[in-house]
């Protein structure tokens, strides 16, 4: 999966196959060499999600997870089949991520 550079920090994925919407990862050059291949293929994967709005986001910390990248961040909405996923809330090291209900 090809990341194309926007700018000094960000990269974007363009939505393919069952993608929804472009996964977006901000990380230097030296970071995006370093991150697992499964960064890749689990933000693209949030990126499929029912709802998800915008885009699926990866932080420079990013790194594999379970099922949603560690520090993977998308937003959904529930009228629009929107999901909570429980590999995105976080139950990693108890890093304080919740769910917010507007």
């Amino acid at each position: 999966m090809e990341a194309k550079r926007i700018r000094e920090f960000e990269w974007r994925i363009e939505p393919q196959g069952m993608m929804r919407v472009p996964a977006v990862l901000y990380a230097s050059p030296e970071l995006i060499r370093k991150m697992d291949g499964k960064v890749y293929e689990q933000i693209t994967n949030v990126a499929s999600l029912p709802g998800i709005e915008k885009a699926a986001y990866a932080m420079p910390d990013a790194h594999w997870g379970y099922g949603f990248p560690i520090g993977g961040v998308a937003a959904f909405d529930p009228e629009q089949g929107g999901v909570v996923s429980a590999g995105g809330v976080g139950f990693d090291i108890s890093c304080g991520v919740r769910t917010l209900l507007s």
